[in-house]
């Protein structure tokens, strides 16, 4: 019975363990896409207004980041943004609505 659960406890760290390098490289790629996709308007904290038009993303939850990137990149929303959102994929949209709300803390 020891035997198992040591077994199981080391498992289950070693999955936690690639887990969080995982979450790290999601995170890493996230960020390099914002910096390279995004910053240029909405700021390295998306501390700013894109343009002056825009709301500040770093104030928005993540279900309000996706639904105003799939909303511009369909066209819904109108913006000087759009163009550049229209080339997102799904996984993008995705990661970018996890992705930026962290960067208010």
């Amino acid at each position: 019975m020891k035997r198992i659960y040591k077994t199981t406890l080391f498992s289950l760290s070693l999955l936690t363990a690639s887990q969080l390098v995982l979450a790290d490289m999601n995170a890493k790629q996230a960020e390099n896409f914002y910096k390279r996709t995004c910053a240029t308007c909405h700021g390295k904290s998306a501390e700013k207004s894109a343009l002056g038009q825009s709301r500040i993303i770093n104030t928005l939850n993540s279900e309000e980041i996706y639904t105003a990137l799939s909303d511009r990149k369909s066209g819904k929303i109108q913006g000087a943004g759009n163009m550049v959102k229209s080339r997102l994929s799904e996984k993008d949209i995705k990661m970018l609505s996890e992705f930026v709300p962290i960067l208010k803390k």
